[in-house]
């Protein structure tokens, strides 16, 4: 897959365009991006994802941008596992914002872009102030000979799937759920750091990850996951919260949550490494011990379920 990151770098040729802001990559936005692949393919042309960076709402309204799902470069692997052959990333300025619909439309039938089909969410908005919408687009390419395809919303349990559903559902600790709208275990990554070495005077090593403030993660509580470095996963547990145990502050004072994972027969240094966290199944909430020696009792009954648990990437020893 070839990424751009100006309209100005993409070579021209012909193809069918995939629009959308797609934070999370979840099974609707899968089936939009298999449509505009298959739609290439039929065509004879170069199928392309659009997408926006930073998250739209960053710039025009930062006190409403929600944290997101996917990272940027974890947004291009999940897309280039689809297929398609080429990747635009929109700089998303107060400029870009201002741009008329009509000005969105022409940058689509461009030699550049070269689109000859258009396929987005029936929800789509663009241009200055979301004045355009999928009928406009729909008015453009009867007058350009522009194919339109707006696809309806991928619903799951009888709801509509959407990236705010998904972020709900990971606060709530539904992991199982999530996974449906995803089509794989939701996941976060960041480095490997220095933690208060209480894990290892307690004989209980964790790798605490830096995780980026700006993504999403479950909320407060101990479950079960993958942790992989690199390529290579190993099971481990994983708690996320503020370690009520020994810390007094929590969650109101505006404390940081922490995450922190213990890898299941492990022995390797990994500090300062990028590591991805897929979460299976949430195992307990967090608890507030009276004493260390509890919380060691419990972490004990913890590591007990998770290698009665079959759900991992990798065989227990």
């Amino acid at each position: 897959m070839r990424i751009y990151r100006s309209i100005d770098d993409v070579p021209e040729a012909t193809r069918v365009v995939a629009i959308g802001n797609f934070d999370g990559v979840h099974i609707g936005h899968q089936r939009i991006i298999g449509d505009a692949t298959a739609a290439a393919r039929e065509a004879d042309a170069r199928s392309m994802v659009m997408t926006f960076h930073p998250h739209p709402l960053s710039i025009i309204a930062p006190d409403k941008c929600p944290p997101i799902l996917t990272p940027l470069n974890i947004k291009a692997d999940l897309i280039e596992e689809l297929g398609v052959d080429d990747f635009l990333i929109i700089p998303f300025s107060r400029e870009f914002s201002e741009l008329p619909p009509e000005d969105f439309c022409d940058m689509l039938f461009s030699s550049s872009v070269g689109a000859i089909h258009v396929i987005v969410g029936e929800n789509f908005r663009f241009g200055h102030m979301a004045a355009g919408d999928v009928s406009f687009l729909e008015e453009y390419g009867k007058k350009a000979g522009m194919k339109i395809t707006a696809e309806h919303l991928v619903q799951a349990g009888g709801k509509p799937i959407s990236s705010t559903r998904i972020r709900e559902l990971l606060l709530e600790g539904e992991l199982a759920e999530v996974r449906e709208i995803l089509g794989r275990p939701p996941s976060t990554h960041g480095k490997v750091v220095h933690g208060d070495k209480r894990g290892r005077a307690m004989g209980v090593r964790t790798a605490n990850l830096d995780a980026r403030v700006d993504c999403i993660f479950p909320g407060r509580g101990v479950y079960l996951a993958d942790l992989f470095v690199g390529k290579d996963p190993y099971a481990c547990l994983v708690n996320i919260g503020h370690n009520p145990t020994f810390c007094s502050t929590g969650e109101d004072s505006g404390q940081k949550m922490r995450i922190e994972a213990h890898i299941l027969d492990f022995d390797r240094n990994i500090y300062g490494m990028n590591v991805r966290i897929d979460f299976l199944e949430k195992l307990r909430d967090e608890f507030k011990f009276d004493s260390a020696e509890q919380l060691v009792e419990q972490i004990k009954k913890d590591i007990e379920a998770a290698r009665a648990f079959d759900g991992f990437a990798v065989a227990k020893a």
